[in-house]
């Protein structure tokens, strides 16, 4: 029976390690790219260290079941659950835990985990190093904890001691494999921060480098584009001053192509769309185009400069008959002289998209960057060549690294399903809505991470060397001495009790002295348990009161401006689950100016008073904000309203307002006051912020007030998402 007894209780507590490690594990601590520390698994080292190997595995399932919803990756069922067995093995032969679990990865762990991510994931082979290297790394952390938290629980140590057997070691051995355990930890820990910072620096740098170039050639294209406009706006307006002879016109527009050769061709059209000059001049030699018949009539650029007389930026685009290249047209208007209104034609000019690949060579000289510039409809103007891109292609860039932890954004350009990152890249809008991307590869940045993840590991694992070898040291140095007064002094068969003639006086006053401490030490606990009570007790009241007065207005009673717009989040997200109005109202008292001119501050600050007053007995709902939004302006926050009603509820307290007496509290005299109010009606989906429903409200108090005040203006937005092609606020009524 005790036996059984025995088994139960480190059943249940095999299975309390698991499920804790389970949740603990639900959330890992993520550092750079998709490093992650587990610390969950710190519960199955424990079990592995105090309980039977098959106790240990039940524990490392269950731990490892937060893994695999995190990872989704089978192999974590291999590779952890073997590591619980191997600890405890090596436990049950009197190993240390640090030393058991280095072994385990340098003969078991890392080959397993590079295999699987060979043959068994998407994984570059690049990446697979680091990817193996850091879970080592947190392997010999969490191990290093949990033989930590074993030392400092003596239940869990006195538990595997009666499992496993008790391993009479030298306390020169132990002393400096605890040693070692803390410099691991510390080192670690210190390693995996430097770390971060250090890539969080090189991430900084290269995202300003990426947008020194997106804005560099933003700048460039915006030149490039800005430059052809010019000409062809300047070339239509000087071809609209008259109308030359036919060779005229084609000598001014080879002219006009001889200075800018960006130009693939240009072209002038009639009105007709029949193309009367051309250059290069060769194309003139096509028959068609000869004999008058060649029409560009169904072309975007002819249509959208000549019948909308405009200037025209094309999308990108294959010619057809006249040039066979991805171009962009710019075209313009041509008028006859005198008669801004009457086309006679266009000038059109197909700009050469190949230009963009001097940029490229410019920008990306002494750097791996790569550019792609895209039209607003996401059709490839141009591309990097190694990107493989073809214009006219739609843009394949897909997000990824959704499981790194980076701040630059990531893409992945040849394998859109591919969860890991290929690119890095910034991007920026030109002037004319094309979209400039500038991609740097992802592995440089993880090849540096490995790299700087290898090298300080390396000189951690230097520094535990040489840290072991002092603690050896320093262990004999305070070991000898120890011996030689055991030696003395003899064994203890109580702690409680230090009877024994061998106990030396120093040891016996030493215990004395500490048992006395430790009585004085509880009388000074209790006298400080005391004062933290009481100080605890004046710190909530001190809370309570700061809180009143961070959400009131210290003049009226009523709640303030911020206590309000965070409000309304909640009253919001509560009546749009209902599908309930809410209404806004911003009251505002008229001629307040003149009411503390003629009575005094005083009797404005009374005036104010008790207008709050009478808001706070009018609109008493709990579900109701009433506050002061500022000066002599309040703010109603009124959930879940009648939008039939409403009005008629703010007309009767506004003249329930003005029928109230007020008293200058300086002179006695005695005065009325009257209020304008703006109000919004909507159903609470309208806006999930304050400021759109606060701007109607607020346009409404307006019209009050121009409309002659002492009055409510109250719309009511019947239709929240408003009609087709129409804002909301349209939806007001008159």
């Amino acid at each position: 029976m005790p036996h059984i007894g025995i088994s139960l209780r480190q059943l249940g507590l095999a299975l309390a390690f698991g499920l804790t490690g389970l949740l603990l594990n639900l959330f890992p601590l993520p550092l750079f790219a998709a490093v992650q520390l587990i610390f969950g698994n710190t519960l199955y080292v424990l079990a592995a260290l105090c309980l039977t190997p098959g106790l240990a595995l039940i524990t490392a399932l269950l731990c490892t079941l937060g893994l695999y919803w995190h990872w989704h990756e089978l192999y974590v069922f291999m590779l952890f659950p073997l590591e619980a067995l191997w600890l405890a093995l090596a436990r049950r032969r009197g190993h240390y835990a640090l030393h058991a679990d280095l072994a385990y990865w340098l003969l078991l762990g890392i080959p397993l985990i590079y295999l699987y991510g060979l043959l068994a994931t998407e994984l570059p082979s690049a990446h697979l190093l680091f990817a193996v290297s850091k879970q080592a790394v947190n392997g010999l952390l969490y191990t290093s904890l949990g033989a930590l938290l074993l030392i400092f629980i003596p239940k869990l140590a006195a538990m595997g001691n009666r499992v496993h057997g008790t391993r009479h070691a030298r306390f020169s051995n132990r002393l400096a494999y605890v040693f070692t355990l803390f410099l691991t930890l510390t080192l670690m820990g210190s390693t995996l921060a430097f770390n971060e910072f250090f890539l969080k620096a090189q991430q900084a740098l290269i995202d300003e480098n990426l947008q020194n170039k997106t804005q560099y050639l933003v700048q460039a294209t915006d030149d490039y584009i800005s430059e052809h406009r010019t000409a062809i706006a300047q070339a239509a307006d000087w071809l609209s001053l008259e109308v030359p002879e036919p060779e005229q016109q084609q000598e001014m527009l080879t002219r006009l192509h001889r200075h800018y050769p960006a130009f693939l061709t240009m072209l002038l059209t009639n009105d007709r769309a029949n193309i009367v000059a051309a250059s290069p001049a060769a194309r003139l030699l096509d028959p068609l185009i000869q004999s008058g018949d060649y029409s560009v009539a169904d072309r975007h650029y002819f249509i959208e400069a000549f019948y909308n007389q405009r200037q025209f930026l094309s999308p990108v685009f294959l010619g057809r008959g006249f040039g066979t290249d991805p171009i962009v047209a710019i075209s313009a208007p041509l008028f006859l002289p005198g008669n801004q209104l009457k086309p006679r034609g266009i000038i059109e000019g197909s700009l050469d998209l190949g230009r963009f690949g001097q940029l490229d060579k410019l920008s990306s000289k002494e750097s791996t960057h790569f550019i792609i510039i895209t039209d607003e409809q996401r059709k490839v103007i141009y591309a990097s060549p190694k990107l493989g891109l073809k214009s006219l292609a739609e843009l394949p860039l897909k997000p990824s690294g959704g499981g790194y932890r980076i701040f630059l954004p990531m893409v992945n350009l040849s394998e859109p399903d591919n969860t890991h990152p290929e690119y890095i890249y910034e991007t920026a809008a030109t002037e004319f809505g094309w979209q400039v991307y500038v991609l740097q590869p992802f592995e440089p940045l993880l090849k540096l991470a490995e790299l700087q993840y290898l090298r300080t590991g390396l000189l951690m694992v230097l520094a535990i060397l040489a840290a072991l070898w002092m603690a050896m040291r320093i262990s004999r140095l305070l070991t000898e001495p120890l011996e030689q007064i055991a030696n003395h002094v003899g064994r203890f068969d109580e702690l409680d009790q230090l009877n024994d003639s061998n106990v030396t006086i120093e040891v016996q006053s030493l215990f004395n002295r500490l048992r006395h401490s430790q009585q004085q030490l509880l009388g000074y606990q209790l006298e400080l348990e005391e004062k933290v009570a009481e100080r605890t007790h004046e710190l909530e009241l001190a809370n309570t009161e700061l809180q009143r007065l961070a959400e009131r207005d210290g003049l009226t009673g009523l709640y303030n401006r911020h206590y309000a717009v965070s409000q309304f989040e909640t009253l919001q997200a509560m009546c749009e689950r209902s599908g309930e109005a809410i209404t806004v109202a911003i009251l505002d008292i008229d001629w307040f100016k003149k009411v503390n001119d003629t009575y005094g501050h005083l009797a404005g600050d009374e005036c104010l008073r008790q207008v709050a007053a009478l808001l706070g007995q009018e609109f008493k709902r709990d579900s109701d904000v009433v506050a002061r939004y500022g000066g002599e302006e309040f703010l109603l926050l009124l959930p879940m309203t009648n939008a039939l009603k409403i009005e008629d509820h703010l007309n009767s307290f506004r003249a329930r307002l003005k029928d109230t007496t007020m008293t200058s509290p300086s002179d006695g005299r005695e005065f009325s006051i009257s209020v304008s109010m703006g109000a919004l009606v909507a159903n609470a989906s309208y806006a999930g912020e304050l400021d759109p429903w606060i701007k109607l409200a607020d346009d409404n108090l307006y019209r009050a007030k121009n409309a002659g005040r002492d009055r409510v203006i109250c719309s009511i937005l019947k239709d929240p998402q408003g009609e087709p092609g129409q804002q909301p606020g349209n939806a007001l009524p008159e």
